[in-house]
């Protein structure tokens, strides 16, 4: 039914919303009432109606089916009274024949998930891709947000839920390819940065940094990149993967900058203010600057070494992804700073992992390291906490492996 038509209209996508003759129907204060779910699960089976057991299960679980007809009778009661003290007319609501409990028909009702369905069924119908794209669209702009958020706890809401998340993910893959190929790069970016609103997926991120390379907005795109690469590591302790770099860089060789003059740049791209210490940066600049150094090896022969630090607890298990692994964390990165000199670098692996780049040291001095970061760590506040080291040359090891030296707190590769 269209939505113009419907005197009853009802939100279950992003939320729960009621009208009726575009006013607010109150439910009252307790939004997990049974009479509320009665309502939803109802709105859900408009079209076929559901059995009177799996209702009566659904509300009630299976432990009460035997005495479910009596409470549903009562919560279907209550639920009448609530909508004709808001205002909607006298009526049964819900029938009950032969065993199946329908919906009146007596008073027109829009729902958006019955449309949302609808409008997916006839996008994969038709051959008309013009047509197919516009259903498409129709059906992402309905999707508000996950199906009654406030229910997931119950279980016919969170099978609801899942089943419209998939063909949410089905409808927005489909349309973003016809898009793509009508080079709608503009409309895919919208849809998929409204998606990526509800479900921060990498999928979608992805998607919104090559629409934005497509139309080459690469500066927009990078910023998109570095959004999402630092909520997935901040959030999930995910670092970049392999198709967010391949992104990386294929927008690194495009941004430009205005021409500027040599002294200009340079004091642009210097730092601000001397910092003593480790230098830190991000996982893609590190591997950046691990390939150069190892370039510069084949020169100037100037050792370098890659050195794996995991935090772990008294016991020695890697500490897992807490706030009090964050707190952890920070300790260590203000160990390392104070630790080692201004020439090496150091980045972020994993919630409690980090990586280190030691350059012009030996193997010897790797070892002395590991203990001046040990004491360091300590004297940070690093508490029980331990440091696993993991150390390898830069160099390829195969050409290296006499040289390899065991030490008591570090682990040679």
């Amino acid at each position: 039914m269209q939505d113009s038509e419907a005197a009853l209209k009802v939100q279950m996508l992003g939320g729960f919303n009621v009208t009726y003759k575009d006013k607010t129907v109150s439910f009252g204060r307790n939004n997990m009432a049974k009479s509320i779910q009665l309502f939803q699960i109802m709105m859900i089976n408009m079209e076929k109606g559901i059995g009177k057991r799996t209702l009566v299960e659904a509300l009630y679980g299976r432990d009460e089916v035997e005495n479910g007809n009596s409470s549903l009778n009562n919560t279907i009661f209550r639920l009448r009274r609530q909508l004709e003290t808001a205002g909607l007319p006298e009526d049964p609501y819900i029938e009950i024949k032969s065993g199946v409990c329908t919906w009146s028909k007596n008073i027109p009702v829009w729902i958006d998930v019955l449309e949302f369905e609808e409008l997916v069924d006839k996008a994969e119908k038709t051959s008309d891709l013009n047509e197919k794209t516009s259903l498409y669209m129709r059906a992402c702009a309905l999707y508000r947000g996950e199906f009654l958020p406030i229910m997931i706890g119950e279980e016919w809401a969170t099978v609801a839920n899942v089943a419209y998340q998939e063909m949410y993910f089905k409808c927005l893959r489909e349309v973003s390819e016809l898009l793509k190929q009508q080079r709608e790069y503009e409309k895919v970016y919208q849809l998929c940065t409204t998606a990526a609103q509800i479900y921060p997926f990498e999928e979608w991120q992805i998607l919104r940094i090559d629409s934005l390379i497509a139309m080459n907005r690469y500066k927009e795109a990078m910023e998109v990149y570095e959004e999402a690469t630092k909520m997935f590591f901040d959030e999930l302790g995910l670092t970049p993967s392999k198709k967010m770099l391949e992104r990386f860089q294929a927008m690194s060789g495009h941004i430009q900058l205005p021409v500027g003059s040599l002294t200009d740049i340079k004091e642009e791209i210097q730092e601000d203010c001397h910092e003593e210490g480790a230098y830190y940066c991000t996982f893609p600049s590190f591997i950046d600057n691990y390939r150069l150094v190892s370039r510069m090896m084949e020169r100037n022969g100037i050792s370098s070494f890659l050195m794996l630090c995991t935090l772990t607890d008294s016991t020695g298990r890697p500490l897992e992804k807490t706030e009090k692994t964050r707190e952890v964390s920070e300790r260590f990165q203000m160990a390392v700073r104070r630790s080692l000199r201004r020439g090496d670098l150091y980045t972020r692996y994993s919630p409690c992992q980090f990586l280190l780049l030691l350059s012009g040291t030996n193997q010897e001095n790797c070892s002395v390291i590991s203990r001046r970061i040990d004491k360091t760590f300590k004297e940070e506040g690093g508490g029980r906490n331990k440091i696993r080291y993991l150390v390898t040359s830069v160099v390829d090891m195969k050409e290296h492996e006499a040289d390899r030296l065991s030490f008591s707190n570090v682990t040679w590769n």
